[in-house]
């Protein structure tokens, strides 16, 4: 076997992989999931889960008795 044989088997393995890889893209980029719904504390600025009803920050506060747990 000589060395061009090898090296076009290699190029060729590497075009297919390329070209899978392509298509793999292609069929994962129409998936696109929900924007996760997302509220910022004005308090401590920062962003948590909307179904939360209170910030972690605060909540953290709260349940220390600083903020004396009415808002």
């Amino acid at each position: 076997m000589s060395a061009y044989a090898t090296s076009g088997r290699v190029a060729a393995a590497v075009a297919l992989a390329m070209a899978g890889l392509g298509v793999g893209l292609l069929l994962l980029g129409g998936r696109r999931t929900a924007p996760l719904p997302v509220a910022r504390c004005p308090i401590h600025g920062i962003a948590y889960d909307a179904e939360l009803e209170i910030c972690p920050g605060c909540a953290k506060t709260d349940a220390a008795g600083r903020n004396g747990g009415v808002r």
